[in-house]
């Protein structure tokens, strides 16, 4: 049996790699390698210090490190992330990497109910299309040190269990997000030629279906197979749906069209 890629987890906006401890965890007892870079934009300094760019460059820094030394690479990338990661891993992918004699590479790209964009897209542009910016008054705190926050991050992330004491304890490690993120642009185009499994959130109030199907239906409209794999629950599935979470990962990890 081929050995396990390591993970490259890409946290999603307000958040920091503290809150995905207990998905880390389940992943490493599944036998993985896993690597949590702090994004920089989500370091809490007002006003914002870095923003996508200076979070590219960290990622792709460390993929770059790890596929240099032969590592053969799962991005699994949560909401934003899917933007940072997409972004990040421009020609590190295992193909493009063994065309022109260089070791290691990305071999699959999993997007935990992630931004999956086309160049030139951004955020902001998803949530035009929705129809969600009428309503950004009344889901988002902007202050004039250009950060944001959501008014209700317990139902925006974990619908359904906002009341309980662990997600009370969750919001209280969130951090405020550049502004300016929401309109700065993918430049990446991995999933054209990267295998991608993409977690669809049935409940899901942070990215909402609408905005999942519009990014699914571009990339299929290119003619190219996403493997699909719904769950219904909220923005956070490694919380409430923790061993699926890890099964999907494990699932990607050997996907029959990985390249070899």
């Amino acid at each position: 049996m081929a050995p396990l890629p390591e993970i490259v987890l890409i946290h999603g906006a307000w958040h920091t790699p503290k809150n995905y401890t207990s998905y880390m965890t389940d992943l490493q007892k599944a036998g993985f390698t896993v690597h949590a870079p702090h994004l920089p934009s989500n370091n809490g300094i007002r006003p914002p210090t870095a923003s996508l760019p200076e979070d590219i460059s960290l990622v792709r820094n460390l993929v770059q490190d790890l596929v240099n030394t032969g590592t053969r690479i799962l991005m699994v990338m949560h909401s934003y992330g899917g933007l940072v990661g997409t972004s990040a891993i421009q020609d590190l992918d295992l193909s493009t990497r063994q065309a022109n004699n260089q070791p290691g590479g990305v071999i699959h790209l999993l997007y935990l109910c992630a931004y999956m964009l086309s160049p030139g897209e951004t955020m902001w542009s998803i949530v035009e299309q929705t129809g969600a910016d009428k309503l950004w008054p009344d889901l988002v705190d902007e202050h004039d040190d250009g950060t944001f926050f959501p008014l209700d991050p317990g139902i925006l992330f974990f619908s359904g269990l906002e009341d309980s004491e662990f997600v009370e304890g969750v919001i209280e490690t969130l951090v405020r997000f550049p502004i300016k993120t929401l309109k700065e642009m993918n430049t990446g185009d991995g999933w054209r030629r990267v295998p991608v499994t993409f977690v669809k959130t049935l409940r899901d109030f942070a990215l909402q279906g609408a905005a999942q199907d519009i990014m699914l239906e571009r990339v299929r409209g290119e003619g190219i197979f996403v493997k699909v794999v719904e769950f219904d629950t909220h923005h956070s599935p490694w919380v409430s749906m923790a061993g699926d979470v890890v099964r999907v990962a494990v699932e990607a990890a050997g996907d029959e069209r990985n390249p070899k």
